[in-house]
């Protein structure tokens, strides 16, 4: 049964232009510029609009821009779940190339807000 709850995107270049879809268990599907499944759907998507708004947007993106936005996005998804593992994979889809990295880590974190945080485990103040 695991297959059947899977959401699935499908990404790359189809005449020169950037296209991304979803497809999920029920058979919803759609394209936009900007798509995240999971706890990504509530916290990375957003993040993701500051830098493709609207359709169109997404053309005048560079890979770099791409990249820091998204290794940022995963950066706020680990502060928001640490029990998770802080490395992710990233695939980057260019007309007639996928490259993929595998053990990207997030890097310049910073856990010195956890100091001033009360009201959980075995804190009394």
């Amino acid at each position: 049964m695991d297959p059947l709850w899977n959401a699935v995107l499908v990404g790359g270049v189809e005449n020169g232009k950037p296209f991304l879809s979803y497809v999920d268990l029920k058979g919803v599907t759609y394209s936009s510029p900007v798509i995240c499944t999971g706890f990504g759907a509530y916290l990375a998507t957003p993040l993701l609009r500051k830098l493709v708004d609207k359709e169109g947007d997404e053309l005048h993106v560079t890979e770099e821009q791409a990249r820091k936005a998204i290794d940022e996005c995963m950066k706020v998804l680990f502060y928001r779940d640490a029990r998770s593992l802080d490395k992710y994979s990233v695939a980057t889809i260019t007309e007639g190339n996928v490259r993929i990295e595998t053990d990207v880590h997030c890097e310049n974190q910073s856990w010195r807000f956890a100091g001033s945080i009360r009201g959980y485990g075995t804190q009394r103040n």
